[in-house]
């Protein structure tokens, strides 16, 4: 099931390249698309920076994250935790509409967060 949730994702968003799913741990559980990076490591990375971020803004009293967006020289990326230990990685061209990708973002975590509890 998450498998056809990243690939729906990755259909219903003009622009997306590819999307991971990722542990706390930044290991991937399953990752869709086609990207000449390599989305594992980058997943893994960007799952570090998540747990720094979220750390942060909980310490300064600000709530919690609901979504990073990292923007790059060859596109963006949206990360958002899914639940505590989880969170999703949607890898965006450079053309992409982000503020649609985020809305469809949403939906793809309410849909794993059923799958997974």
């Amino acid at each position: 099931m998450i498998d056809t949730i990243l690939k729906d994702l990755i259909a219903s968003v003009k622009g997306a390249q590819a999307a991971i799913f990722l542990d706390g741990d930044g290991e991937a559980i399953s990752n869709m698309g086609d990207t000449v990076m390599d989305i594992k490591l980058l997943g893994a990375w960007k799952e570090l920076h998540l747990d720094q971020i979220r750390d942060i803004t909980r310490r300064l009293g600000l709530g919690d994250v609901t979504a990073v967006l990292f923007t790059q020289d060859e596109g963006n990326a949206i990360m958002a935790p899914v639940v505590e230990d989880y969170c999703l990685l949607l890898f965006l061209s450079s053309l992409a509409d982000t503020q649609s990708a985020m809305n469809k973002l949403k939906e793809a975590i309410v849909l794993l967060k059923k799958d997974i509890e």
